[in-house]
């Protein structure tokens, strides 16, 4: 596997005025992507656009903590693990955690699959690489118990690559190997949308409806119909001339209009009823697709807290155990969890008080609340404090206070 680094990074002769050592050339969208015309087709419907960029930006965001676990269960952060630089500040030598993760989600969404190559040296991980999906080819073993393969091809070589190299994560799949895009899915709901967007800006592109029927009640030559048109397009068509024009007609001529309005077409309401179903495939609320028509400060409140719960929490579980599958070495017990809390960041209540709640428990520390909200630390703040009027079970059993003595037993 030495080679495969080689391959998709390949060395140059220099040119002039260029100053970076690679070349990309026929691999130049290996690591930026070329991308599907499906997908990007569809990422130029603005609810497309904004669905796949809010759930993608949400996870990017979120930085990724690994914890080892004891044989409790108790999870202790390890922020001096050798993975945690790499899932949190550059992946690889291209891309920062955030561009990273924002690319995995896209093309899962958008393609069904996302990839990403593991470099190890010496059986340590030095880089994830992104791999679009229109690279890869999965391999299926000839018996169901053994793991697929890929092949990384390019133009004029391939490579084959264990399923142990591979990060690959899946939307939703019928065999659980490969994934089925969301735009698949949704294509009627997108195609119907895709012809709603045209129509609208014919209309405006054509003086907002004006078409119909040119009659005259004597016979025209070729010539002079031709002519005619020719004069009503100018007129009226943009492409043509300016539009909303005045045409001239003659005195045996007369216009009939045979197009149908946007209200008659019920074009407003169709474009309103794509908005909210492309949301339905993609498990955004409209609302965060800026269709605020039926929104309140409660409705936005609960959407921010069903999104995190209903759309971004299985992805995030997914990439979780992926990511906790193939990165660590066997027997190693380690937990990869997102930090959900940095989406709550803008509801200042909401998180005061989860703070509050967890400090009153005794979960934990000022100095823990106070690195998370970006404070230095404070002399005797890793001290934990549970509330003075709590007592054990046994203790309200016996009806004695805390550190009671026999004196204080319930007589029965």
């Amino acid at each position: 596997m030495g080679n495969l680094l080689d391959k998709i990074f390949r060395r140059h002769r220099h040119h002039p005025g260029r100053d970076y050592p690679y070349s990309f050339d026929d691999m130049g969208a290996l690591m930026y992507g070329k991308g599907s015309w499906n997908s990007n087709y569809s990422m130029k419907l603005s609810t497309v656009y904004r669905c796949v960029s809010c759930i993608s930006d949400s996870v990017a965001q979120l930085p990724l903590e690994v914890f080892t676990v004891d044989s409790k269960g108790f999870k202790t952060k390890q922020r001096g693990h050798p993975m945690f630089g790499i899932l949190n500040a550059k992946p690889n030598a291209r891309m920062t955690r955030f561009v990273f993760m924002q690319r995995m989600v896209e093309s899962i969404l958008l393609e069904g699959n996302g990839y990403a190559y593991i470099h190890r040296d010496n059986g340590m991980v030095r880089q994830l690489i992104y791999i679009p999906s229109n690279y890869v080819t999965i391999v299926y073993p000839p018996t169901l118990d053994r793991p697929v393969e890929y092949i990384i091809s390019g133009e004029g070589w391939s490579q084959r690559v264990q399923a142990s190299d591979m990060i690959h994560l899946v939307n939703h799949t019928s065999d659980g190997v490969t994934g089925i895009s969301t735009l698949e899915y949704a294509r009627e709901t997108l195609r119907l949308s895709r012809s709603a967007e045209r129509h609208a800006s014919n209309f405006f592109d054509s003086g907002c409806g004006i078409g119909g029927i040119l009659k005259s009640s004597t016979k025209l030559t070729d010539e002079q119909a031709k002519k005619a048109k020719e004069a009503w397009n100018n007129a009226f068509v943009r492409n043509g001339g300016e539009s909303n024009g005045v045409a001239v007609l003659g005195a045996d001529m007369d216009y009939q209009p045979v197009t149908v309005n946007a209200r008659d077409a019920q074009l407003l309401e169709t474009r309103a009823f794509n908005v909210i179903d492309i949301c339905r495939f993609f498990g955004v609320s409209p609302v965060k697709a800026f269709d605020l028509s039926k929104s309140s400060y409660s409705t936005v409140e609960a959407t921010n807290i069903g999104f995190l719960t209903e759309t971004l929490s299985p992805l995030l579980e997914k990439i979780e155990l992926e990511f906790e599958t193939k990165l660590f070495k066997e027997g190693e017990k380690v937990d990869v969890r997102f930090d959900v809390s940095q989406l709550l960041r803008a509801d200042k209540q909401s998180l005061a008080n989860y703070y509050r709640t967890m400090s009153n428990i005794g979960a934990i520390t000022i100095n823990e609340i106070r690195r998370e909200i970006d404070l230095p630390a404070v002399e005797d703040g890793d001290t934990n404090f549970i509330q003075g009027n709590l007592q054990t079970i046994k203790n309200a059993i016996n009806a004695r206070p805390n550190g009671g003595g026999e004196s204080g037993k319930l007589k029965v």
